[in-house]
């Protein structure tokens, strides 16, 4: 698989996750301690995260790792 497309699954996912439960960027600093320009960058596909974090940012919204790379068919 395509790295780019990777994150950019992940980010796309990640974003949809976070505005379906009504969480701003700001409720997600505060769960996770990331700063918004870090979530900015996950969210637009910028930023090569690691799995910790992406185990953070998964967890935040409640989904796990799996569901975070699933393509939106």
């Amino acid at each position: 698989m395509d790295e780019q497309k990777i994150l950019e699954t992940f980010g796309f996912n990640f974003k949809m996750y976070r505005t379906k439960l009504k969480l701003s960027q700001d409720d997600i600093i505060n769960k996770t301690g990331f700063s918004q320009s870090y979530i900015s960058n996950v969210e637009n596909g910028k930023h090569n995260l690691s799995l910790i974090n992406a185990l953070k940012l998964s967890d935040a919204v409640g989904k796990n790792i799996e569901s975070m790379l699933k393509e939106i068919e």
